[in-house]
């Protein structure tokens, strides 16, 4: 069976990062200037290694493999570091200084790929593009790998897309940055060793999850809130692997999800926010289980926290805008939460686990991103 199933405890988080942005050196003597740290493999080694014992202290994880990745004007922007626990792949973390917290994205599980290695793994993808090519990043949730034989990039979820939003990073000018600069990535050192406090953690004891692959190979059809709700049903037992086809065209119907367009035989779907938790109501029903919801916009952390205590999933749904200057919409299935506190300051760190809908991978995302266009979160209780 495709579908895989993670056993997931209590999750413990102790040590986070926070950074705004990469600061200037101030050139005028009257200015103080800000104390900066590059950040080498070896930097970024000893970061993972902190945040590792800090969300796994059961498990000794060895921070790895660092890979410095790019945005697409080509400025080095943070790094991919891989864990393993003795010999055996266990997650990664991505530092992200261009995100309010640092961490952007991590998975501690046996086997959890990182964008980098679902590209070179998982992708049709030529054997220029695995010759150390850089990586870059695209959206909030994508990775992306140059692949000039192809015509194009190739990103963690098997797309194409044009070489032309990745920008000749040696042509690029930056006012203020000195030249030559822009493969290190600097931090504040102080933010760099920051510790943050636990304030809470909570989430389901499995998680569930199909890939965006499976579901278009066994329904024709694919649209990321029927993902969402389709796990959060098998959470409730309304949903079913092994009749996965008639359950996610029914979530299809009930959502009145409609087909944007096809694509090689697959017809891709959107869904109105407002549809899709009545419409997940009505699916449990049909199935002789009662369930209720609750939508709202700008959803804060304790909208989720509420449900996830009670062993109920939520959805998160939001939007950010692409480099083609279009708005992007998305949902995941919510499946745990992490709140955390910089230790002497009221600054909170939101974490999200959730399903994101292309993988069967568990991910953790910001829910404090500061570049979503908009947000809406849509609880169930049973």
């Amino acid at each position: 069976m495709n579908k895989r199933k993670y056993l997931l405890g209590l999750l413990s988080l102790i040590v986070m990062m926070t950074i705004s942005s990469i600061p200037v050196l101030a050139t005028n003597e009257d200015v103080q200037e800000t104390e900066l740290v590059e950040v080498t493999d070896e930097v970024a080694i000893e970061m993972a290694n902190r945040f590792g014992e800090a969300v796994s202290s059961d498990i000794a994880l060895t921070a790895s493999n660092p890979i410095k990745f790019y945005d697409t004007s080509g400025q080095a922007i943070g790094f991919i570091v891989d864990y393993f626990y003795n010999d055996t792949p266990y997650g990664y973390v991505i530092f992200d200084n261009t995100d309010e917290s640092l961490i952007s994205e991590y998975a501690i599980a046996e086997n959890a790929k990182n964008p980098y290695e679902i590209i070179l793994e998982e992708s049709d993808i030529s054997p220029y593009a695995r010759s150390g090519n850089k990586i870059y990043k695209t959206d909030p949730f994508a990775y992306c790998v140059p692949d000039s034989p192809a015509g194009a990039a190739i990103n963690n979820y098997g797309e194409q897309v044009p070489l032309s939003i990745i920008e000749d990073s040696a042509s690029t000018q930056r006012s203020g940055k000195k030249p030559g600069s822009w493969d290190d990535v600097f931090l504040e050192i102080e933010t760099v060793y920051e510790d943050y406090n636990m304030l809470s953690s909570n989430n389901l004891e499995e998680f569930h999850a199909v890939s965006e692959a499976t579901v278009e190979a066994k329904t024709g059809r694919y649209a990321c809130a029927i993902s969402a709700l389709y796990a959060c049903g098998e959470i409730y037992g309304t949903a079913n692997y092994y009749n996965l086809k008639n359950d996610y065209l029914s979530l299809w119907d009930y959502t009145s999800t409609t087909t944007t367009h096809e694509d090689r035989g697959i017809s891709y779907g959107s869904t109105l926010i407002k549809n899709i938790g009545p419409g997940f109501v009505s699916f449990c029903s049909s199935k002789g289980i009662k369930v209720s919801q609750e939508t709202t916009s700008n959803p804060d952390i304790a909208f989720f926290r509420i449900a996830i205590d009670v062993s109920n999933p939520a959805v998160f749904s939001c939007g950010i805008i692409s480099k083609t200057g279009d708005r992007v919409g998305h949902s995941m299935a919510v499946q745990g939460y992490a709140q955390l506190q910089r230790k002497n300051s009221t600054s909170k760190v939101n974490t999200l686990m959730v399903f994101d809908g292309w993988n069967e991978k568990l991910r953790f995302l910001n829910l404090n991103y500061g570049k979503y266009t908009d947000t809406a979160g849509i609880a169930f209780r049973r």
